[in-house]
């Protein structure tokens, strides 16, 4: 469902999106989407002594907008993939394709550690590199359209979101913004729900003992506690809390990502900026709830919030089927929630 600040949130789920009279499901793809390499251009560029690599997709007839779109967590390449991994979506890939046809020119680019971008382990990139890259990734774009201000577009896909939100601190006239089943919480708070909500699944599968599940509990608000407060990891050695993200070569990432409350800086944007903001019903990474948190941040601007039902955090159809969170190893087709909601918006923000 498609709210608008027009529209009121309990509304039930309506067949109409609320942009541009399209429908909220496209005519379904029944089997993987693949991009079409052979319609980018490859470019390449620099932030803080790495070279970046990455694609320009070309407007599709006259240009009316630029679009820099950022990956999620992780090593996710240009397309929106972690290969090794077995995770291939194409999702930003896709929203690189739809916002040609609608005369956009985009750009999206590997993360250090995928694709062509190198990584080297003894120097993991924090946050704030993060954000540098993006930024470096967002001149290169105006660079190559001349376009800033109201017709330039970033779009943010899961931690994507918030490092979008955060480049709006650095160039505050960005005048569009996709955020995509975005991280709507502060880090730590996000990863403390997460893996609560994990403590208490494997508590009730019989996989962990509830006295263990409540030392974990406990290490684990220890070391939110510290890293907030500036100091190192209480429990560097701890294997659980180490293979979610709480180890040396990672925390200076996390508590630089956790400095940036996604609300607060939504609340700070200019009044009128075009927003996009979606979360599905069966997305187990952010929930509804949490995104409904960032709605709320941004009243001050025009936002069309789309609530999907059947879509994954990666934003592949699940239909009928449940989200397991093994999904995100199956080659699903891409969400016909999401793209005619993409679609209608591109066409009412850029037409």
């Amino acid at each position: 469902m498609m709210l608008t600040r027009k529209k009121v949130l309990g509304l039930s789920v309506a067949l109409l999106v609320a942009v541009g009279g399209a429908t909220a499901n496209a005519a379904p793809i029944n089997v993987p989407w693949s991009p079409d390499a052979a319609a980018d251009s490859e470019i390449e560029f620099e932030s803080d002594g790495t070279t970046y690599y990455g694609s320009i997709r070309e407007a599709v007839g006259e240009r009316r907008g630029a679009a820099l779109i950022l990956p999620g967590s992780g090593p996710i390449d240009r397309n929106g993939n972690y290969v090794d991994g077995g995770i291939t979506p194409n999702t930003l890939a896709y929203v690189a394709e739809v916002l040609a046809e609608r005369g956009v020119t985009t750009l999206r680019f590997d993360k250090v550690g995928s694709g062509r971008t190198g990584f080297d382990p003894a120097d993991p990139p924090s946050f704030i590199e993060q954000v540098d890259g993006a930024q470096a990734a967002a001149e290169f774009l105006t660079d190559h359209t001349g376009i800033r201000g109201d017709d330039f577009a970033v779009f943010g896909h899961s931690e994507g979101g918030l490092t979008a939100l955060a480049l709006t601190e650095r160039i505050p006239d960005i005048g569009k913004l996709g955020l995509l089943a975005p991280l709507s919480l502060r880090y730590f708070d996000l990863l403390h729900a997460q893996l609560n909500r994990n403590f208490d699944a494997a508590v009730a599968s019989g996989q962990l003992l509830p006295a263990d599940a409540d030392g974990l509990r406990g290490r684990l608000d220890e070391t939110i506690a510290a890293l907030r407060a500036g100091r190192s990891l209480p429990y560097p050695d701890d294997e659980v809390l180490a293979a979610v993200g709480f180890s040396g070569s990672n925390a200076q990432f996390l508590a630089e990502a956790d400095a940036v409350d996604p609300a607060a800086v939504a609340q700070t944007l200019p009044p009128g900026t075009d927003v996009l903001l979606t979360c599905s019903e069966k997305d187990l990474n952010v929930s509804c709830g949490q995104t409904d948190r960032l709605f709320d941040a941004l009243a001050g601007t025009d936002v069309d919030y789309a609530r999907l039902i059947n879509a994954s955090h990666m934003l592949a159809e699940l239909g009928p089927l449940p989200a397991t969170g093994l999904d995100i190893n199956v080659p699903l087709p891409l969400s016909s929630e999401f793209r005619g909601v993409l679609d209608g918006w591109a066409g009412k923000a850029f037409g």
